[in-house]
């Protein structure tokens, strides 16, 4: 490709266009973000806090250099694609694991100037109240069962009733 630097960038976003693409991986479950920025919670059945957050940064060249190789064929969609697909698949490996409906919500997207050009749904949707209710009564009667305390909360007040005390919450 001859000619000026005007001539070429020219040139360039005539063949691969031109605006923003971002690749993204989004875990849509409402206790998400919790559960990957707190370092404090224990994931006695596997997983671990900051489970986008790490691969991202331990991969992120890798993810810039098949983007770099690939943007002239077609802008970078194939490797934007395979990064969002692949963010996706550490969660599914990274994400805490104690019901299993966390590491399989993970959400890949790619858009173009604000546009969906890859958008694959997660495994499982996003938990109903009344899914989430049963999720937290289970976590209750192990813990219970385990001669544990057990928390909870009622009208906005945190009620506590310590191991082997009363009789059992629910």
């Amino acid at each position: 490709m001859a000619g000026t630097f005007t001539q070429r960038i020219d040139e360039l976003e005539r063949r691969i266009g031109s605006g923003k693409i971002v690749a993204s991986c989004e875990v849509n479950q409402v206790y998400a973000h919790r559960q990957h920025e707190d370092l404090s919670y224990r994931h006695p059945r596997g997983g671990q806090a900051k489970y986008l957050t790490k691969p991202l940064m331990d991969k992120y060249r890798g993810y810039l250099d098949d983007y770099a190789k690939t943007v002239l064929e077609d802008g970078g969609q194939a490797a934007m694609r395979r990064t969002a697909e692949d963010l996706a698949d550490e969660v599914a490996m990274l994400a805490p694991r104690e019901f299993g409906d966390l590491m399989l919500s993970a959400h890949p997207q790619v858009t173009q100037n604000g546009r969906a050009t890859f958008d694959r749904p997660p495994f499982q949707a996003r938990l109903s109240e009344t899914e989430l209710k049963t999720k937290s009564r289970i976590r209750l009667r192990e813990r219970w069962n385990a001669g544990l305390d057990v928390f909870w909360t009622r009208h906005g007040k945190v009620i506590h009733v310590p191991a082997g005390e009363g009789r059992k919450p629910w």
